[in-house]
């Protein structure tokens, strides 16, 4: 077995809820990505953010291997994995000569889902388009259950925009 890095860096990736829905059910492996760090996921924890209408973390899954592959090969190694179809997967990779398949395994869904202001209110974190790193502090508290939306008392009080200690790495 591979030891993990100690380079590797959790992430949250944004992902149509369609998708979400196929990965959190089993029939979806592999994420598909036009651009994805290689060398710092690999047995990296994937947040994964169910984007509009939900709006919210409803699960997580670990990364089993990045690979940038040729946009041809993905499609025969990895399509039907990718719950994708042959039109779908031409338009999303049109232009690129190589892509990125992200192999998920030990998936997990959240007992309960974090709404996409509570995730900004409590780690500074607006989801992105595509993917961003996380802090092992937003990874605990969302795996052992810690995560509690703040009172509305604080979030009245609290200031605006992204707060110094929310440690999470650009």
């Amino acid at each position: 077995m591979d030891a993990i890095s100690e380079f590797t860096r959790d992430v949250l990736m944004s992902i149509r809820p369609l998708h979400a829905s196929k990965i959190l059910d089993g029939q979806k492996t592999v994420e598909l990505r036009r651009k994805f760090p290689e060398l710092t996921t690999k047995g990296a924890i994937a947040l994964i953010y169910s984007s509009s209408p939900v709006r919210a973390i409803v699960g997580y899954a670990r990364i089993k291997r990045v690979m940038k592959l040729p946009v041809s090969r993905i499609w025969k190694e990895h399509g039907a994995a990718a719950c994708i179809s042959k039109d779908e997967f031409d338009s999303y990779f049109a232009g690129l000569r190589y892509g990125f398949a992200i192999l998920l395994e030990s998936v997990r869904p959240l007992k309960k889902r974090v709404m996409a202001k509570d995730l900004e209110l409590q780690f500074g974190i607006v989801p992105p388009q595509s993917y961003r790193y996380v802090t092992q502090r937003c990874i605990a508290s969302l795996s052992d259950g810690r995560f509690q939306t703040p009172s509305r008392h604080e979030r009245r009080n609290r200031a605006r925009g992204r707060s110094a200690g929310s440690g999470v790495p650009r």
